[in-house]
């Protein structure tokens, strides 16, 4: 198993509503992804009394349904992550996911929508959204390493991306979609365990 079979690595760059989508979605096309997708994303986020070391993660949409923890880190570069994959053939089982949460000692759980448009490469996928939730809109591209052999091949990976679509002199936000949609709409004990 690689030292990178449990990490994400990605860059996330906030942008504002005017960013141009068809533009940025018209050069990822020029540099010829093995595909690209356009899908609606229903993320639900766990948080465990007590533990500020994780979030955890309901995903479901067309393509994927997976339970994830991911490790709370001061800069969401390089961070655990570990996903279990969900039988899509099943349907959502968000109410499962849910029941499973609250026997581990759920304390507060939140959901984000997204509308992706995402082209992959095979040693990154690159991704435009729109994320909203508790009242919160943020609009994201993200770049993430697809089985880098190391961190330091992840994040050269991150680099040639960011050079050829124009990213690499913008400020990279740190925190977590979780952080910049959800956290500020829980309850105060759930935003003090992470403060």
């Amino acid at each position: 198993m690689s030292s990178t079979a449990f990490k994400e690595i990605e860059h996330k760059f906030v942008v504002d509503a005017t960013f141009d989508r068809e533009e940025f979605l018209s050069h990822l096309r020029a540099m010829s992804p093995v595909r690209m997708a356009n899908i609606k994303v229903r993320d639900t986020y766990y948080v465990l009394a007590g533990d500020k070391k994780h979030v955890f993660r309901h995903r479901f949409d067309d393509e994927i349904q997976q339970l994830t923890v991911k490790s709370v880190e001061n800069d969401t570069a390089v961070r655990t992550e570990i996903n279990l994959p969900i039988d899509q053939s099943k349907g959502d089982q968000g109410p499962g996911v849910l029941a499973f949460m609250k026997a581990l000692g759920c304390a507060w759980h939140g959901e984000i929508r997204k509308e992706i448009s995402v082209a992959y490469f095979p040693d990154c996928e690159v991704v435009f959204y729109r994320a909203v939730g508790s009242g919160k809109t943020v609009h994201c591209v993200e770049f993430e390493a697809v089985a880098p052999s190391s961190v330091q091949d992840g994040l050269a990976t991150l680099s040639k991306y960011e050079v050829a679509l124009g990213f690499a002199s913008r400020q990279r936000e740190s925190k977590s979609l979780f952080e910049l949609v959800l956290l500020d709409g829980a309850p105060n004990d759930v935003r003090r365990v992470f403060e």
